[in-house]
């Protein structure tokens, strides 16, 4: 009888074990996987973060589709499981999203900036430095970090929101606003369109420096420890470093 026990969980204990091991395999035996981007592949980050998970992807087998979104639609599409994750969001983005989980090596880390036009307002530093100067400031909606950051510093009153860069860089320019905030590298390349070229917007400083994240549904648990050891690997060959300068070329950027 006992033996007969012991070996009637031995089954048991084999067909989970073996079934645990097949949903791992059949994760990673995806052939291609639908990503939600709120950054388009015509910004700079859009392009960085496609060709740094293009290769991710490549050392996986995997092919992976872009899809571009407004940030909120690429939210929900996300939660839903409508699509297979995002490419890039903070680090406590999963907090809020449990249906998403965090792939644990960040990609790179994104500035984001106050923008100005006037003179009189002077370098800014900080989350904090716009406290009590009454400035009339505009984000771009749907962007977590400024949605959860500016409210604590900026009356009602004085904030508002845009649904894309270049209404809140124009309103800058016709003294609609103060300050326009948002992702660095983003905004620098819109200054060199042929629109923007001669306007006097310049940053006025950095309001904080995140790394940013890429972010599975969590059907895809296994898919997600994988692409993180790939992350970190192409990190120390250098390679996401050669992507970035790739980019600065492609769109023109000169560092000082």
């Amino acid at each position: 009888m006992k033996f007969r026990i012991v070996t009637a969980l031995l089954i048991v204990m084999f067909s989970v074990g073996n079934a645990m091991c097949q949903e791992g395999v059949s994760v990673l035996k995806e052939k291609s996987l639908v990503l939600a981007c709120s950054r388009p592949e015509t910004q700079y980050v859009g392009k960085w973060q496609r060709l740094i998970l293009t290769e991710v992807f490549r050392r996986l087998g995997i092919k992976a589709e872009f899809r571009n979104y407004p940030s909120k639609r690429a939210t929900i599409e996300a939660d839903a499981g409508n699509v297979d994750g995002e490419p890039t969001r903070p680090y406590h983005y999963a907090d809020e999203h449990p249906n998403l989980l965090r792939v644990e090596e960040s990609l790179f880390d994104v500035n984001y900036c106050a923008f100005a036009v006037k003179d009189s307002i002077p370098h800014l530093n900080g989350w904090e430095s716009l406290k009590g100067t009454g400035y009339r400031v505009e984000y771009t909606r749907g962007i977590k970090i400024s949605e959860t950051n500016l409210p604590k510093v900026v009356s009602r009153e004085n904030l508002s929101n845009v649904t894309e860069q270049v209404q809140g860089l124009k309103k800058l320019i016709s003294d609609r606003t103060d300050l326009f905030v948002d992702e660095e590298f983003s905004v620098l390349i819109f200054l060199q369109s042929t629109e923007l070229r001669e306007s006097k917007i310049r940053s006025a400083g950095v309001m904080g420096t995140f790394p940013v994240y890429s972010y599975l549904h969590k059907k895809h648990a296994a898919l997600a420890l994988k692409m993180a050891e790939i992350i970190k690997a192409m990190k120390a060959e250098g390679l996401i470093e050669q992507y970035r300068m790739t980019v600065d070329k492609e769109f023109g950027v000169v560092r000082k």
